[in-house]
């Protein structure tokens, strides 16, 4: 501590003794952790002392808490964290992997399923009708990244419910079958309850993002995706450039 320094706070002594075992090697990524009640009287703080400690650097990205389970040590993100456009569509898989991490999914669900109220909205279709539909979650070394919810268009992707969505995304087989000519999102903030939270492997007081996303085929809509994903492992993103508009004013 520098001459004439406030003393450290105790959950930053945590910080850095939880961050030391890291950095020798000691807890591997992927490893658990001990728990708040068990690295407590390790070191001599309370419980609220190591939670407060164990958030910061989740937050950070350096570990990751799993509800009912434990705390695990986090895949390094140096590379930096998986990221969106705002104005195009990407795949996922690559985002990840243009990050260094590996991709995998796991398909939760795929077939026909009934359409939510915000996506029969979205396709104009009746609400409570059935159509092509998948839930995917998409991870980065194991680590959650995204949710994917998907409605199709009825004839707009023929046998895409029959697709391995394991080994290729949604966005690698609409691009070979189906034509975007348009394409609009929405993006929101949310705290995820608790099934999401338990897909996600995040806490209930851990914001989310939520992409709103709609693909049109000369003014047809024919796709609704609702991509969900923590804050703390995404990033949208845009570039964009400026044209001098009326008035001397910049537009898009």
């Amino acid at each position: 501590m520098p001459d004439g320094g406030a003393p450290k706070p105790r959950y930053e002594a945590v910080k850095e003794f939880v961050l030391s075992r890291i950095a020798s090697g000691e807890w591997a990524v992927h490893a658990r952790i001990p728990s708040e009640n068990e690295l407590g009287p390790m070191l001599g703080v309370s419980r609220i002392t190591v939670n407060r400690a164990f958030a910061e650097l989740a937050r950070d990205g350096r570990l990751r808490k799993v509800p009912g389970v434990g705390t695990f040590v986090a895949p390094r993100l140096d590379a930096g964290k998986p990221r969106m456009g705002l104005t195009s569509i990407e795949s996922i898989a690559e985002e990840i992997r243009g990050r260094g991490m590996e991709w995998s999914c796991e398909v939760l669900a795929l077939g026909a399923a009934t359409l939510t109220d915000e996506a029969a909205d979205a396709l104009g279709l009746p609400r409570g009708g059935r159509v092509p539909a998948s839930m995917i979650l998409h991870k980065g070394d194991l680590l959650p990244i995204q949710l994917e919810e998907r409605f199709i268009q009825p004839g707009y992707a023929p046998g895409y419910g029959a697709q391995d969505f394991s080994a290729r995304t949604t966005y690698d087989f609409l691009r070979e079958v189906g034509e975007v000519t348009e394409m609009e999102q929405a993006v929101s903030a949310i705290l995820p309850d608790e099934n999401l939270a338990r897909l996600l492997e995040v806490g209930p007081r851990d914001p989310c993002l939520v992409i709103r996303r709609r693909t049109f085929r000369r003014g047809e809509a024919t796709t609704f995706s609702r991509l969900t994903q923590p804050a703390s492992r995404f990033e949208l993103s845009g570039r964009y450039r400026m044209q001098d508009g009326p008035g001397g004013h910049y537009s898009l």
